[in-house]
């Protein structure tokens, strides 16, 4: 069964400059709970432009401990990327408040997020990759990502639809790619901008996603994320 990773204040938050209460935060994590969804990506850990963005842009440990201590079943997660990454942010996984790290990378920037995940391995942490802009994935980046000792270090591989106007054909022939190169745990982030997040998010699942993500309400940049409600409506599973 396709697992579900609800990224509500991480990628909503560039709709409220990743500010929000600890009420919130509480509550949004007994829903998932109650929806039996596997991860909760609760915000991005980049020590970058600070005094200029909300708590849940850096993610500071003594942060995410007073979550880590109630998370329930959930298995809780921080972002960072090629651009914000500094591997004096991630300690040791064995003691950081954090059950799993997603690395994100335009196709540019895989050799760049490939180190950045060695590193993390290293560092006892759980990483995930995330590929945006997949459209845009020439030959030459299915080939860093197959020749990499990658396959052994990712615990699942990201397709992210970033703009939201990716077809589903399109999709399939993205996904076949990364499981001929030996991935198989993939997993899908949409974007609704051309209203196809559900049907791409349903098209995922019927290739054998491993895991899609949500937002609760739909919230996000680009048209936003799918909607764990609008989900639910159609997939009762």
């Amino acid at each position: 069964m396709t697992k579900l990773l609800d990224c509500t204040t991480r990628d909503g938050g560039y709709c409220t400059n990743w500010n929000y209460s600890d009420e919130y935060i509480f509550n949004l994590m007994s829903e998932l709970n109650n929806k039996k969804i596997s991860f909760y990506e609760i915000g991005y850990r980049n020590y970058y432009d600070r005094n200029k963005k909300g708590p849940f842009y850096y993610c500071f440990p003594d942060l995410i401990k007073k979550f880590y201590d109630r998370k329930g079943n959930l298995s809780l997660g921080v972002m960072t990327d090629t651009k914000r990454f500094n591997e004096i942010d991630f300690a040791d996984g064995r003691e950081d408040c954090i059950d799993f790290v997603r690395v994100a990378c335009h196709p540019d920037k895989i050799r760049e997020s490939l180190y950045i995940a060695e590193n993390l391995h290293e560092k006892n942490y759980n990483v995930m990759l995330q590929l945006m802009d997949i459209t845009n994935l020439l030959d030459e980046h299915y080939k860093l990502l197959e020749n990499r000792k990658a396959k052994s270090i990712i615990n699942v591989l990201y397709l992210a639809d970033t703009y939201g106007i990716i077809e589903t054909s399109g999709l399939e022939k993205i996904y076949k790619q990364m499981k001929n190169i030996g991935y198989d745990k993939i997993g899908f982030h949409a974007h609704n901008k051309t209203n196809q997040a559900l049907k791409n998010s349903l098209k995922a699942i019927e290739l054998g996603a491993y895991s899609i993500d949500i937002t609760k309400d739909g919230t996000g940049i680009n048209g936003g994320n799918l909607s764990y409600n609008e989900f639910f409506s159609v997939n009762k599973s």
